[in-house]
């Protein structure tokens, strides 16, 4: 069965008997809610019973995570994301989904609707009413609402009396003590119950109520701490806090176990926890340093962050200098960054960073250094939040920081999604010419990659009039990179020639060796096109060295396609295949740069003769243009549909429908690692045992399903079957294809 469920860290403790329950539930009903308070493991108990599910009744689990989506938009995205499909340039996402949908047994897992509850009711009822196939076991501190909804309410696990007489006997048997007892073990392998600290144990418990997360909390102090002066600590707090809110008391409880642990810090830990609260999806010292510097903290960054991690409040990334906090945690250090009138002074501090990454943007726009990118990448979330907090002050810098963020979401291959961000921050009012210079440049080259032509000559030609006022050449070299790059998506070949030249001219005086390599593989691409080969290869042949010296896989990948292109154009099929492999190795299956390579080795494989490969390799990069809405030049995509049709003549009709479908992600990857290549009618052809060689061959001939039965004196159905799983089995849409393909391989 498959699942993007994530793998467990650690034992799922108890809950045998809500396990049972809801796999009754999920058998029975297309709907089941788990209904219950924060920290009372919703998430768990669900990920857990999804894991179980027997795969004769699903086929595939598709955990939804909305805990860090704050916008209604961004549901069906989420939804779309852990499915693994995107949008088709015609039609909304939403409609994508419910197609890919439709037909298939899958259990959508929800988690975490309470903030966006009327969008996920909405959206569960539309799967629900237009995939019959679809269950959905949603998680929320409410019922969603809707015909058909089960509610599951999902409280804390049971405590142990702690009645003196009693609580020996009981606490071993109680599941929220063996789900103490087990973290707490992680912590200090050596912790159990006994005489001593049984009724400890117990009494803390029952004080939090059993809600799985608190618990869980507590016991990481056992390394540093007896249980009994965990519960002595706890005191204070929990009056405190229980009498401070109007809440349910578990909700008080979960509150409790982290305020509690807060109150534990010393001063210039809770500092730099409240701070570190800005930082949405992790972040690195760097970072961490900058927003938690200040007379208030005399501590060094680093010494407080191993403190504040060895009271788990942060975590080290395994096999990364980054560090993460627990989103319960972060959220109320950021409660508490509020109340302390900290949160601008924190998000000022943020801002000032991401400025200070960003300004390459307008200092050496074209020149990017990987180390850049990889730090704006790593702090994507934390930028998001940025941009946010900048919008709503109206800052001058907005506009530069929208741009790094688009850049961002543009190497992921959300391209639609950068565009939107540009063009929301373009409509508002800035007093920086240059940064607006910056967010124009993005969007219309953006636009250009889209094949939105009339926009982004639109926004180049506005970048054109205002670069004019600046006087940085920096930026004006790359307002005509962007311009040349237009030119070239809509086929003006001389224009495009033209402001490449200039961008080469000017980068050379200023020194940039990345700006000169990438105007260099441009002007290549246009040479190309113009059918001045010798000087696209000595161009791009000038570039690749520069740009192998990088470290940005897609500049490295974008030079060897251009000099994979120019092989192919000079009829050098070997050093073609070579440099498009080595660009599928270098970036992988990036939709910004893996399709030119995919097709490229699709015409090098027609030239040789391989059509249906040809095809496939073809089918798997216009996929993965169509997933991000990116179009290929127009000299290039005349030459790619041009050796295309000549490979579908080649085959019989059938033949080049079934060889016309993409790759999947699994074999591109083997393709792109190991250059194994699976010859998929071929191999099928290998597997035929004799009653499926049988069925094609009176199928070739031209019977029916019912003569076809009743030659092999077996039932329509049977012979139905047997179709069903040949089409399957050799790639074929329909029993016509089968009859054809069998036709023309003889078979009988």
């Amino acid at each position: 069965m498959l699942s993007n469920l994530p793998a467990a860290r650690d034992t799922f403790v108890g809950r045998q008997q809500e396990l049972s329950k809801l796999d009754q539930l999920l058998r029975r009903h297309r709907l089941v809610t788990l209904v219950g308070s924060a920290g009372a493991g919703k998430t768990r108990l669900a990920l857990e019973a999804a894991g179980r599910l027997r795969r004769g009744r699903t086929d595939r689990v598709l955990l939804v995570e909305l805990g860090e989506i704050t916008t209604s938009r961004d549901v069906v995205p989420a939804l779309a994301d852990a499915l693994g499909v995107a949008a088709e340039t015609d039609e909304p996402l939403r409609d994508t989904v419910l197609e890919t949908l439709v037909n298939m047994r899958v259990v959508v897992v929800l988690d975490n609707c309470e903030h966006l509850l009327d969008t996920c009711a909405e959206l569960t009822d539309v799967l629900l009413n237009r995939c019959p196939g679809v269950r959905v076991l949603a998680t929320s501190r409410e019922a969603l609402w809707i015909t058909g909804e089960v509610s599951f309410p999902v409280e804390g696990l049971p405590v142990p009396s702690t009645d003196r007489d009693l609580v020996t006997t009981a606490a071993p048997r109680s599941e929220a003590v063996k789900l103490f007892v087990d973290r707490a073990r992680e912590r200090k392998p050596d912790f159990r119950l006994s005489v001593d600290n049984t009724a400890a144990v117990a009494l803390l418990c029952a004080r939090l109520e059993g809600m799985p997360l608190a618990i869980e909390l507590a016991a990481r102090w056992v390394r540093l701490l007896p249980v009994a002066d965990i519960c002595d600590r706890m005191d204070e707090p929990l009056e405190l806090l229980t009498l401070g809110c109007r809440k349910s008391p578990r909700q008080s409880s979960l509150r409790e176990a982290i305020d509690w642990s807060y109150q534990l810090l010393q001063p210039d830990e809770q500092f730099a926890l409240r701070r570190l609260s800005v930082f949405d999806g992790g972040f690195d010292l760097a970072a961490a340093t900058e927003v938690c510097s200040s007379e208030r903290s005399a501590e060094p960054v680093l010494d407080v962050l191993s403190r504040l991690q060895a009271k788990s409040l942060v975590t080290a990334v395994p096999g990364t200098t980054r560090f993460r906090q627990l989103e319960t945690i972060r959220l109320h250090a950021k409660e508490k960054l509020l109340a302390a009138g900290e949160l601008d002074v924190a998000y000022e501090a943020l801002a000032r960073w991401f400025t200070d990454l960003s300004d390459v943007l307008v200092t050496a726009p074209l020149s990017m250094s990987a180390d850049v990118q990889h730090k704006l990448d790593n702090h994507v979330d934390s930028l998001l939040g940025t941009v946010e907090w900048a919008a709503d002050r109206a800052d001058e810098r907005l506009l530069l920081l929208t741009s790094a963020l688009a850049d961002c979401a543009a190497r992921r291959g959300r391209l639609g999604q950068a565009r939107v961000m540009l063009r929301d921050a373009l409509r508002r009012p800035s007093t920086r010419d240059d940064y607006r210079c910056v967010a124009l440049n993005h969007a219309a080259r953006f636009a250009a990659e889209q094949g939105d032509h009339d926009e982004a000559a639109e926004l180049s030609a506005e970048v054109s009039r205002l670069v004019g006022t600046i006087g940085q050449p920096a930026l004006v070299m790359s307002s005509r990179s962007t311009l040349a790059a237009v030119q070239q998506s809509s086929g003006e070949w001389e224009a495009s020639d033209k402001n490449n030249t200039e961008c080469l001219r000017v980068a050379e005086l200023l020194g940039e060796p990345l700006a000169r390599a990438t105007a260099l593989v441009d002007l290549a691409r246009t040479a190309l096109s113009l059918g001045k080969h010798e000087r696209a290869e000595e161009n791009v042949m000038s570039a690749l060295p520069i740009s192998r010296a990088s470290g940005v896989p897609a500049r490295i990948a974008s030079a060897l396609n251009t000099r994979g292109a120019v092989a192919l154009v000079q009829g050098d099929l070997d050093e073609a295949t070579h440099a498009f492999q080595e660009a599928l190795r270098m970036d992988g299956i990036n939709p910004l740069t893996a399709p030119d390579a995919l097709e490229g080795l699709a015409v090098v494989a027609l030239t040789r003769g391989q059509a249906e490969r040809a095809l496939r390799l073809e089918a798997t990069g216009r996929a993965m243009r169509r997933s991000v809405g990116v179009v290929p030049n127009p000299f290039w995509a005349e030459k790619v549909n041009g050796a295309m049709r000549t490979a579908r003549l080649m085959l019989p009709v059938a033949r080049a429908e079934a060889a016309s479908t993409p790759l999947s992600a699994a074999e591109t990857e083997a393709f792109i690692q190991d250059e194994v290549w699976l010859d998929r009618t071929e191999a099928a052809f290998d597997s035929l045992d004799d009653h499926e060689r049988r069925v094609i061959a009176l199928l070739a001939t031209g019977l029916t399903n019912q003569q076809i039965a009743n030659r092999l004196n077996v039932s329509v159905r049977t012979v139905a079957s047997r179709l069903h799983r040949l089409r399957d089995k050799l790639g074929l849409s329909s029993r016509e294809d089968i009859a054809a393909w069998g036709a023309e391989r003889a078979i009988g």
